[in-house]
Formats: C-alpha cells, structure tokens, sequence
C-alpha cells in the first residue's frame, strides 16, 4: 500500500522540463499581472515628453511629477483618508469580534436569521442606499464632515469581517475557553487572553480587508464631501485632471501616492493576511 501511494505521488511530481517550465509560467503570469502596476510606478518619474514617446523603461527621470501633486494640497487628502479608514478598521474589527464572538459560541433564538440579515446587508448595492444616506446625513448636518463620513463607511465592511470573524472561531475548538473558565478565568478575560490571540491573524485579515475598503471608497465620498479641507484621495485624484489638459505624470505620481500605503500595509501583513483568510474560509 505504501509502495502504491509512493508511486502514485512521484506519477503526480514534475519531471525533467516540466521543473522548469512551471516555475517560468508562474514568473510570467506574474509580470503580466503587476505590468499595469509596474507601469504606473516607473511613469511617475517620468516627465510628459517622455511618456509620449511611449515604451515601459524611462528615459529621464523626475521628481517634478510628486511636487505638482502635493502642490495641489494632496498631503491633505491622504491626512483625511488615513484618519478615516484607521478608525473605521478598528471601530468595524472591533464590533465585528464583538458580533462574531456571541454569533459562535452563544446559542439563542434567531441565531440563523440574524446571520442571514447581516449577509443580506452585504448584498444591498451602495446606489441603493445612496440617496436616503446623503437625506439623513444633510438633516443631521453631517454632510461635508470626515464623521459622517466614516459613519457611512462602518456598515460597508461589517457584514464580511463577522462572517470571517464567525468561521474563524467555529474552526477552532470551545473546550479551551470553557476549560479556562472552570480554572476561575472570566468571560472577558477568556476573550482578551485567548480568543484574541488565536483569532489574531484574521483579525488582522479583517483590518487590512476594511482600511483598504475605505481607503479607495469614491462614490459615498464624492456625494458627501465637497470642501476641499475634508476631500479623501480618490477626490484630490480626480482633481488632478484638468479640463483643457491631461498631465499625465501628475496623475500617474498621484496613482502612486494613493497605492502605496495599501501595497505597504499588505507587504507587511501578507503572512497574517493569508492564514487570516484561509481560517475565515474554512467554516461557515
């Protein structure tokens, strides 16, 4: 039998050129992916001249493209939106734990059907809800505000993050937690001493996953935001095209600004991240 699986598993292993091939497709299927991505970063150090001329590799390098950016007042666009989306991550993982914890190791009534209202939720398109959003916010003179703002914003990754949050608790056993409360521990002190740190890597999933979501939110931003002092970066990018003429460099240089914190976040946390998805996958 041993023998059999041995064959069987050295049948399925590449041979010969088929080492080699694999790893080949993979890098190019790679670089065709990030082209877009590789494009975008090597033109914004390019001057218009040169990106006329066309081709991917640069022939004179700039700086002049990120001045024009922040001369147009990014830096306060990208204060705004990392305010919003830091808090709007930790307000939304914190109420999803919250949520997740009672919906996986609580058993009561409704229970299903709740879980069903809250997935529902992620199903309603933004369109829908736009106009009687921007009513309320204008009667609560919350509109041109960053608070009304990230109010709008909590609701759009919670119904995701619980449900990820939920399976990843489900995936893993409740006999830790009810031995750790005969030994005297409490129902708070369970929940900050183990459930935190086994849930770790999808609380860190959830995080990455509700920051990037509110980070590059252009719609709501766009209906309810008009002041200059409170425009999110999606807003201070459109403001980069001009109507009569189409600075490239600029745009491309602001297209950095705006990706860059995403790609650092993810960079940094790409090990939680995928351990963090894979857990919230596995239960439902």
């Amino acid at each position: 039998m041993k023998t059999r699986t041995i064959r069987q598993r050295s049948a399925l292993e590449p041979t010969g050129k088929a080492r080699l091939i694999i790893p080949v497709a993979q890098v190019l299927v790679v670089l065709v992916l990030l082209l877009p991505m590789i494009w975008l970063y090597l033109g914004s150090v390019r001057t218009d001249l040169d990106l006329d001329k066309g081709g991917l590799l640069p022939h004179t390098f700039t700086l002049a493209n990120f001045r024009s950016v922040f001369d147009e007042g990014f830096w306060t666009a990208i204060r705004n939106s990392i305010l919003v989306a830091s808090v709007v991550a930790i307000v939304t993982t914190t109420f999803a734990a919250l949520a997740a914890y009672g919906l996986a190791r609580f058993s009561f009534r409704g229970r299903g059907p709740i879980m069903l209202v809250i997935l529902a939720g992620q199903a309603i398109p933004g369109l829908v809800v736009l106009v009687p959003l921007v009513v309320a916010l204008q009667r609560l003179h919350l509109t041109n505000s960053l608070v009304g703002l990230g109010l709008v914003y909590l609701p759009l990754g919670l119904p995701v993050s619980v449900y990820m949050l939920r399976s990843a608790l489900l995936a893993r056993p409740a006999e830790v937690e009810e031995s750790a409360m005969v030994d005297g521990c409490s129902r708070v002190g369970v929940v900050r001493r183990i459930v935190i740190p086994l849930l770790r890597p999808s609380i860190v999933a959830v995080g990455a996953f509700t920051f990037t979501l509110s980070w590059g939110e252009y719609l709501f931003a766009l209906s309810l935001l008009t002041g200059n002092s409170v425009k999110t970066v999606p807003l201070a990018l459109q403001d980069l095209f001009s109507l009569y003429t189409l600075p490239i460099g600029t745009i491309l240089a602001g297209g950095v600004l705006v990706s860059f914190p995403v790609v650092v976040i993810f960079l940094a946390v790409q090990r939680h991240l995928v351990s963090g998805l894979v857990a919230g996958a596995t239960k439902g």
